[in-house]
């Protein structure tokens, strides 16, 4: 009796996967729910050319949400493409407010990423690959530091007006007259 006991009491904290979830949303807060998602969406996707098995899920659960877009209200804002098949923002949802969120994420991503990267270069040109790669983390992290601050005290300044490619002929940039 006391094995079945001791069976027992380890199932009453066992919760099979297969349990679906139910959430209510009001009006509002789907409105949110769909920013975020589209946001979400945006970051998995925008610098994709093809679609990929690593990412079905989340493609998955983003039509989900968006094919109750008409029964809250926002047939405006999500409309369905039949030669698609899915769902898609509307020309008006994608000049909606959630856009300057991305707009903002990806503008300070950009001025992060540029002194960091630029740095980077820097030190491997100047001590070469293998040194740079067995380089103690501590003395790395300075360097790159010290020129990280260089290059963002530049382009605080001078933002991108100072950025020119070297060794590119004239012939290789588009003219426009």
């Amino acid at each position: 009796m006391l094995k079945i006991c001791n069976l027992i009491a380890g199932f009453e904290s066992f919760q099979p996967d297969w349990i679906d979830m139910k959430i209510d949303f009001t009006k509002e807060e789907y409105r949110y729910l769909l920013d975020m998602v589209e946001i979400a969406e945006w970051v998995v996707n925008s610098h994709r050319t093809d679609p990929s098995d690593e990412i079905r899920g989340y493609s998955e659960v983003n039509q989900k949400i968006l094919s109750y877009a008409k029964d809250m209200g926002f047939e405006n804002l999500i409309t369905y493409d039949k030669e698609l098949g899915g769902y898609f923002a509307t020309a008006e949802y994608e000049e909606s407010e959630h856009m300057s969120y991305i707009e903002e994420f990806e503008d300070d991503v950009f001025w992060v990423a540029l002194p960091h990267r630029l740095a980077v270069r820097d030190l491997v040109e100047q001590v070469g690959e293998k040194v740079y790669t067995e380089m103690e983390f501590e003395d790395r992290m300075s360097k790159l530091v010290e020129l990280e601050r260089f290059y963002c005290e530049e382009l605080e300044d001078n933002g991108i007006d100072n950025l020119r490619f070297e060794n590119l002929s004239k012939s290789d940039s588009p003219e426009f007259h």
